[in-house]
C-alpha cells in the first residue's frame, strides 16, 4: 500500500483581514441570563464564554448598548469568531431560505430526487408528487490545527437530504398506507410553536387521533398537519403506493442519491461552491474584520511534520499465543478455527429453534444449511456451524409455534417458548425464526422482542432471523450464515478473534461508556438515564458489562462514579492487580451527557480503585457525527463485480486506517476504506473523529487512535468490521435494545448483570 501525501478536507481555508477586532464586553458569571439578553438587544449578536459576555452590533445604530468597548486579539478570541461567521453565513445566501440556522442549512432549488426517481416508472400515483427529496447543504465554520502551532479557520460543507411529504392523511389511508405509529408535524408552526404534534394511532374522517404527543393532547384536525418527512414514514407509504414497483423506484432513489453524496459527487459540490466564493469571497464580520473564503483544504506530509499517518493493517488472531493469523477473520475462522475454540466451555451445546408454524419447511432446510454447510462454487461455509466452530455434535432442538390458530403473534412465541422451557431447560441459546409482517408491529405486541425478553429472563440468548433471508440464492446465504454463525457463537460467550495488541509493561483495559435515556416516548418531558460500561482486554477480548440503575439527571454523576468503582473493583480482582503495579485504562464515549463531564467521573473512579497501583488514563470521546470528510485525489477505486457497465466502487474514498491530525487533542480515522464499500452508490464513508480530553495523564494520540481503528474490527456480528469501534458500537447496541425491552411487559434488566453479564446478548 503506497503512502498517502495528500487528502482534501470537505472545506475551504479562511483568512482574517486584521489581528485584532472591536467588541462590547461584560461580566457575566452565569449564562442563564442570555437568552433573555438577547431578546432585550436584538440589534446585537451576543456570545458568552468563560464568564464574559461579548457583543458586536448587527447595525451602524443600535436601538440598545451594552458593554464596554474593548479591543481583542483574534488569536485569542478564535470561538468568538467562528460563531460570528455561522451568524453571517446566510448573507452569502440571498435566495434561500435557512431551515436551520445553527449552523446554517439550507435546500437546494434544482435537484429532487423522488421525481428524478419516478421518471421511469409504469404508472405515476398521484400522491406521489407530494413527497420530495431534495439536497440540502449545511456550512458551519470550525478551528483546526493540521499542523501543530499553526491554528486556522475553514469553512466546512456537509451534504445532505431532506425528505418532506405533504400529502393529505386521508387520501394516504385511501390508498392502503397504515399511519398508525407514525409522527406528524404542523403545516404552519407559529413562531417559538413546535413542530412536532404527536404519535398517530388513528384517523378517523378529518381527526386524527394521537397515542402520544406534546400537552398531552389527543386528537389534532388533519388539515393542519403533515407526516413527519423520515425514511420510515416515506417507506410506509410509498410501499403502499407503488406496490411492485416499490423496488425498482428504491434502486433508482439510492443511484440518484448517490449523485449527490458519493466521493466524486462530494468533491465535485465542494469545488462548484469553490467557484461561487471566488466570485465574492469576503464576508464582513466587523468594520474592521473581513474574513475571506480561499481555497479547498489540503492536508500534506512534509519533512517537518507528518500530518497523515496509514495505520499498519489490523491482524487478526485465532489463539492466545499469536501464532494464528490472517488479515481476515472469516479467513482464520474456516483455516484454524475460533481463538477460543480450545477453551470454549460449551463444546456440545443444546440450541433451541423457535419458528412459526407457517415456516416449517423453510425454516429445516436454513436449518440443514446452518448446521451441514453449503457447497457452492467459491464456497465460504463449508462444513457447517460445529466443524467452523470447533463445536461437537451440536444439538438443535425444536419449538414450533403455532401462528395459524393464532391473532396474538407474541403471546403465540411466548407459550411456546414457556412450555419448552419447562420440558427441557438445559438450553445454551436459541435461533428464533420470525415472520417478515411482524416486523413492524409496536415493541409491545413484538414477538421478536417478546421472545428475547422470555429467553433473556431465564439467562438464554437468541438469535433473531426473518424468513424472507432463508430465501437467498447460495452464494449469497453462505455470507449470511458465516454472520449468523459468528454473532450464535459470541452470544454463548465464545470468542471468534482478538487483534494484535502492542505489548506493554502495563496491564491495559479499554472501557466503553454509554447511556440510554428512559422515556415513555419522544414527548416526555422527564427522562431517566441508565449508564452502560462495556469492558474490554487491550486485545479486544470482551470481558463483561454492567447496565446501571435508572437515575434522574442530576444523579447520574454520583450513580456513574459508583457503578464504574464497582466495576474496576472486579476487574482488579480479576485480573489481580498487586501494590505498584502499571494499569493503563482507556475509556470511550460517544456523546457524554451535556453539562456532565463524564471524563472527570471516570478519573475519580479510576483513581479510587486504583489507589495502590500506577494508574495511567486516557479518556477518549469517539464521534461519527461531524462535520469533516476526506477525499484521496488518488484513489481510483475499485471495479465492483455487480457495478452497473463496470463502475468502480470506493473512489476517492481513503484507505481504512488512515488517520489524520485535525486539532492538537484531534484526529480523524478512517475505518471504511475502498474494499470495505458495498457498491459504487454507497456514500462518501465519514472517518471517526477521536478527541482526547485535556486532563488524560496517556497522550499518545497515534497509539490510541489505532487501537480505536483496530476495535472497530473486534465486532462480532458480522464478519466485517464495525463502523465505530466495539467499545462505543456495544454500548449503543445495549442501549437501543434496553429502551425497545422495556416495552415488553414482564421485562426485568436485572438478568442483564447476572447470568448474561458477559454474553453479547445484543448482538
Amino acid at each position: 500500500m503506497a503512502p498517502v501525501h495528500e487528502l482534501f478536507l470537505n472545506g475551504f481555508h479562511l483568512s482574517l483581514s486584521s489581528e485584532t477586532f472591536s467588541a462590547c464586553r461584560m461580566a457575566l458569571p452565569d449564562n442563564k441570563q442570555l437568552k433573555e439578553l438577547r431578546r432585550a438587544h436584538e440589534d446585537w449578536f451576543i456570545y458568552w464564554r468563560e464568564g464574559f459576555l461579548y457583543a458586536i452590533p448587527r447595525s451602524d445604530s443600535p436601538r440598545t448598548s451594552i458593554g464596554n468597548p474593548v479591543t481583542l486579539q483574534c488569536s485569542e478570541h478564535l470561538q468568538f469568531i467562528v460563531s460570528l461567521i455561522d451568524s453571517l453565513l446566510p448573507k452569502k445566501f440571498p435566495g434561500y431560505d435557512a431551515f436551520r440556522r445553527h449552523p446554517f442549512a439550507f435546500a437546494g432549488k434544482k435537484d429532487e430526487l423522488v421525481s428524478a426517481s419516478a421518471a421511469k416508472l409504469r404508472t405515476k400515483p398521484a400522491l406521489l408528487k407530494y413527497f420530495t427529496i431534495r439536497p440540502t447543504f449545511i456550512l458551519e465554520a470550525k478551528i483546526i490545527e493540521t499542523v501543530p502551532d499553526q491554528t486556522t479557520i475553514g469553512l466546512f460543507l456537509t451534504i445532505n437530504t431532506r425528505w418532506e411529504t405533504t400529502a393529505d392523511l386521508s387520501a394516504l389511508e385511501a390508498a392502503g398506507a397504515n399511519l398508525s405509529g407514525l409522527y406528524v408535524v404542523r403545516r404552519n408552526p407559529l413562531p417559538g410553536e413546535r413542530r412536532l404534534v404527536g404519535q398517530i394511532s388513528s384517523i378517523t374522517g378529518s381527526t386524527v387521533h394521537l397515542s402520544a404527543a406534546y400537552d398531552d393532547r389527543t386528537t389534532i384536525g388533519a388539515d393542519e398537519v403533515f407526516l413527519e418527512g423520515s425514511k420510515t414514514s416515506f417507506a410506509r407509504c410509498l410501499k403502499a403506493l407503488l406496490g411492485r414497483d416499490y423496488e425498482f423506484f428504491e434502486q433508482t432513489r439510492q443511484r440518484e442519491e448517490a449523485k449527490l453524496l458519493s466521493g466524486p459527487a462530494v468533491n465535485e459540490m465542494v469545488g462548484q461552491f469553490h467557484q461561487f466564493f471566488r466570485k465574492d469571497p469576503a464576508l464582513p464580520l466587523t468594520e474592521q474584520l473581513t474574513v475571506t473564503i480561499g481555497e479547498h483544504l489540503k492536508l500534506t506530509n512534509t519533512n517537518a511534520y507528518q500530518t497523515i499517518h496509514q495505520a499498519p493493517p489490523v491482524q487478526y488472531y485465532f489463539d492466545s499465543a499469536r501464532t494464528k493469523a490472517s488479515p481476515y477473520p472469516w479467513v482464520g475462522i474456516k483455516q484454524y478455527g475460533p481463538f477460543s475454540k480450545d477453551t470454549f466451555p460449551k463444546r456440545t451445546p443444546t440450541i433451541l429453534v423457535v419458528f412459526p408454524d407457517t415456516a416449517q419447511g423453510a425454516t429445516e432446510k436454513f436449518l440443514n444449511s446452518f448446521r451441514n454447510g453449503l457447497a457452492t462454487p467459491k464456497p465460504q461455509y463449508e462444513g457447517g456451524f460445529a466443524k467452523l466452530f470447533g463445536l461437537l455434535n451440536p444439538t438443535f432442538t425444536l419449538c414450533k409455534v403455532p401462528l395459524v390458530s393464532t391473532t396474538n403473534p407474541a403471546m403465540a412465541y411466548q407459550r411456546a417458548i414457556e412450555e419448552s422451557l419447562a420440558a427441557n431447560s438445559n438450553i445454551d441459546a436459541a435461533i428464533v425464526v420470525l415472520m417478515d409482517q411482524h416486523a413492524e408491529l409496536p415493541d409491545t405486541n413484538s414477538p421478536y422482542l417478546t421472545a428475547k425478553a422470555t429467553l433473556m429472563l431465564a439467562g438464554i440468548p437468541a438469535q433473531e432471523i426473518k424468513v424472507s433471508r432463508f430465501t437467498k440464492l447460495p452464494y449469497e446465504l453462505q455470507y449470511l450464515l458465516a454472520n449468523f454463525a459468528v454473532a450464535l457463537y459470541a452470544k454463548m460467550n465464545g470468542t471468534p478473534w482478538t487483534v494484535n495488541q502492542d505489548t506493554t509493561i502495563s496491564d491495559e483495559l479499554i472501557i466503553g461508556i454509554g447511556t440510554s435515556e428512559v422515556r415513555k416516548n419522544r414527548f416526555s418531558d422527564r427522562a431517566r438515564y441508565v449508564g452502560i460500561t462495556t469492558v474490554f482486554r487491550g486485545d479486544g477480548n470482551y470481558l463483561l458489562s454492567h447496565v446501571g440503575k435508572e437515575c434522574a439527571y442530576e444523579e447520574y454523576p454520583q450513580v456513574l462514579q459508583e457503578s464504574t468503582e464497582r466495576l474496576l473493583q472486579e476487574i482488579k480482582q480479576r485480573n489481580g492487580w498487586n501494590p505498584g503495579d502499571n494499569v493503563r485504562l482507556i475509556f470511550h464515549t460517544y456523546k457524554p451527557l451535556k453539562s456532565i463531564e463524564i471524563a472527570e467521573i471516570a478519573k475519580r473512579a479510576a483513581l479510587a480503585v486504583g489507589s495502590e497501583q500506577t494508574i495511567e488514563f486516557a479518556f477518549l470521546t469517539v464521534t461519527i457525527e461531524h462535520p469533516f470528510l476526506l477525499v484521496d485525489p488518488q484513489q481510483p477505486g475499485i471495479t465492483s463485480r455487480y457495478g452497473d457497465r463496470g463502475n468502480a466502487k470506493g473512489i476517492l474514498v481513503p484507505e481504512r486506517g488512515t488517520i489524520t491530525q485535525l486539532g492538537r487533542y484531534t484526529r480523524l480515522v478512517c475505518t471504511n476504506g475502498p474494499f470495505l464499500i458495498k457498491h459504487e452508490n454507497a456514500p462518501l464513508p465519514a472517518p471517526l473523529l477521536v478527541h482526547i480530553h485535556k486532563g488524560s495523564t496517556f497522550n499518545d494520540l497515534t497509539y490510541l487512535s489505532e487501537q480505536v481503528l483496530k476495535f472497530t474490527g473486534l465486532s462480532w456480528r458480522s464478519t466485517l468490521p464495525a463502523k465505530k469501534p466495539v467499545s462505543i458500537y456495544y454500548s449503543e447496541l445495549i442501549a437501543g435494545l434496553l429502551g425497545r425491552l422495556r416495552n415488553v411487559p414482564g421485562w426485568s434488566p436485572a438478568v442483564l448483570n447476572t447470568r448474561l453479564r458477559a454474553s453479547r446478548w445484543f448482538l
